[in-house]
């Protein structure tokens, strides 16, 4: 081999390594990319950002309600999942710091959510008194942890942002 025909196959092969390394880095890029896509959509699952099947339904709203004993206490909903023929709503049962009056008291809260017309299951936590209204169809739970593991699995339509 002639010391001219050397150097020009080193020169193809320096050559073809800097191609290699280039679309090397490029790949590594698109891949980055890529997985960065998919945690964006994988964070926003419930906040709206992502394509959610249910925009295709229409507004509803979507209220809780319970008798309290005084007038100090408050419900807010914090999620809701659809989860089969079912929209699972968890919402939390709180008292304001302070006196209130002593009477009892009917409290709610209402989101409006696209949601399909399904048949509405309410958990509620945070209800401390023993009592409740006869025609209350509402599972007072503990806790979050009460929840039947299933809820997890359901798609998230709603989520309280705070």
């Amino acid at each position: 081999m002639r010391p001219s025909q050397n150097h020009e196959k080193s020169a193809m092969v320096l050559q073809s390594e800097r191609y290699s390394n280039h679309f090397k880095q490029e790949r590594e890029t698109a891949m980055k990319i890529v997985l960065m896509i998919m945690m964006l959509f994988s964070a926003s699952a419930c906040m709206g950002i992502q394509e959610n099947p249910a925009s295709a339904f229409p507004m509803q709203k979507i209220t809780v309600t319970l008798t309290a004993p005084d007038a100090g206490w408050r419900v807010r909903i914090l999620e809701v999942h659809r989860l089969g023929k079912e929209l699972w709503v968890v919402s939390e049962a709180y008292h304001l710091k302070g006196m209130s009056s002593q009477v009892i008291s009917t409290i709610e809260d209402m989101v409006e959510i696209a949601a399909p017309p399904l048949t509405v299951v309410h958990f509620i936590m945070g209800k401390t008194w023993a009592w409740s209204d006869e025609k209350d169809s509402n599972r007072y739970i503990g806790s979050r942890d009460d929840i039947p593991a299933e809820f997890d699995k359901g798609e998230c339509l709603y989520q309280r942002r705070e």
